[in-house]
């Protein structure tokens, strides 16, 4: 004797629909919080060595003396601070001129060098694109793939959701879907019930 199949209602579409959209963001909101702030730790420990690996290393420490110099005699000497100005003005246009280059090389989004005036500008110009670069690298790691691989089971999850299968069938699929993400939603158990 076989059941007949039972369509998935609305209140019941909109309470899973509800359960998957929630369960992936709070599961998402983790991973990429972990994610990010790992990025965000290994940019700053990279951050060095990208400056070494665009050769911009030397030329931003001459502009920190440099800067560091004019701000201690500023006011002084006329004479000193000229120099200073012209060495830091020299540097910061050098450092523009190569972070463009640098900035075709690489396909970074952040591409405005034009309004780099400063040391704090440029330093933070090379952090925002240090930070991305290391993001992409991240992506392309396991974790990066995790994510990646949890957004197309939460696409799998709602198409199995819009099916127009029964409760049964949709929960059931839901269910494994959540088991294999490692999503912990209690499910009960008279709706993994598989008719016969």
């Amino acid at each position: 004797m076989s059941k007949t199949m039972q369509p998935i209602r609305t209140h019941e579409l909109n309470h899973w629909s509800s359960v998957v959209s929630e369960s992936f963001n709070g599961r998402k909101k983790a991973l990429e919080t972990e994610l990010f702030q790992e990025v965000r730790d290994k940019s700053k420990q990279m951050q060095s060595s990208f400056n070494k690996k665009i050769k911009v290393e030397v030329k931003l420490e001459q502009l920190r003396k440099a800067e560091k110099a004019l701000s201690d005699f500023l006011g002084n000497k006329e004479k000193i601070e000229r120099e200073l100005t012209l060495k830091s003005a020299i540097l910061i246009e050098e450092l523009r001129n190569d972070l463009k280059n640098w900035n075709v090389v690489r396909q970074w989004d952040n591409n405005d060098c034009n309004n780099l005036k400063s040391l704090t500008c440029i330093e933070g110009y090379l952090e925002e694109v240090c930070y991305e670069e290391t993001k992409e690298a991240y992506m392309k790691s396991e974790k990066g793939k995790l994510l990646n691989e949890l957004n197309k089971a939460q696409e799998c999850a709602e198409n199995s959701l819009y099916s127009g299968g029964s409760i049964t069938e949709v929960v059931s699929e839901l269910s494994n879907i959540f088991k294999l993400c490692k999503i912990d939603v209690r499910i009960p158990k008279k709706l993994l019930a598989i008719s016969n």
